[in-house]
């Protein structure tokens, strides 16, 4: 079972690398080479170039590996990336954050890493709503009976019951076409994403569900509840605790993107 997850948040990144599809591929495809992961899909990217808020335009990422992900989020004009990885393959949290600074040229980098293991129900005193980037919600769900159907089903229609919005409908993927292990769902919303990993055997599933801005918390432990019952823990954390407004870049482009919506 998957567990270790890999979260990185980088600041002062440079802007033409980050709005850079070429470059966001070779992360994805960089990574999981460089720390031993499998990957059972190619890099699945998404430019998100229509965005209300302009400075929150970039280009989201991921790839499924054997029962977890890699995923990063760009943002060109505030100049950061966030990036995740959760895989039951073995890594180590300093070849993980050694190959991005390597590559990010980001003049702040935070990482952080959670033994999926040992989640319990709790949220980090930290968080601050008014200043931090988003929340991140780690869930295990055990003894639970999981489909191919039923993990696109529940990943189609969280989201508006969560106020966030989809870019893509559900990329929903076997780990293996013979015998597979893992079912594992990826759901891209507005520079953020929805993920759960299945496993099979065991019956648990690890759910992400990573926001760029701060929800409801009742009313995701309320869908949780609806959907898994009792049975399941929830790890709460904060993403973007070290953000500097300072890093955006406000230029004439932001507004650029928006140009045809003053002629309806």
């Amino acid at each position: 079972m998957p567990h270790l997850h890999f979260m990185m948040d980088a600041y002062g990144s440079i802007e033409e690398n980050a709005n850079n599809l070429m470059s966001v591929n070779e992360l994805l495809n960089g990574v999981t080479h460089e720390l031993g992961l499998i990957p059972v899909m190619p890099p699945f990217l998404v430019p998100y170039y229509y965005c209300n808020d302009s400075e929150d335009v970039g280009i989201s990422a991921f790839t499924v590996c054997r029962g977890g992900h890699v995923t990063i989020h760009t943002f060109p004009y505030r100049a950061c990336y966030f990036v995740d990885i959760l895989t039951d393959e073995f890594f180590t949290t300093a070849s993980a954050e050694s190959f991005f600074k390597e590559r990010l040229f980001a003049k702040k980098v935070f990482s952080k890493s959670v033994d999926r293991r040992m989640i319990y129900d709790s949220r980090e005193p930290a968080i601050d709503t008014s200043k931090d980037f988003g929340p991140h919600y780690m869930i295990e769900v055990k003894d639970v009976e999981m489909t191919f159907e039923g993990i696109y089903r529940w990943l189609d229609t969280i989201a508006p019951r969560i106020s966030m919005l989809p870019i893509i409908r559900p990329y929903v993927i076997y780990d293996s076409p013979e015998n597979p292990e893992y079912i594992s769902g990826v759901l891209v919303v507005a520079q953020s994403h929805i993920a759960v990993h299945y496993n099979l055997e065991t019956k648990i599933a690890l759910i992400d569900i990573f926001s760029c801005e701060f929800l409801d918390d009742a009313t995701i432990r309320s869908i949780l509840q609806s959907s898994f019952g009792t049975n399941y823990k929830c790890y709460l954390v904060s993403r973007g605790s070290k953000h500097d407004d300072n890093y955006r870049r406000k230029t004439a482009r932001l507004n650029e993107s928006a140009e045809w919506k003053k002629n309806i």
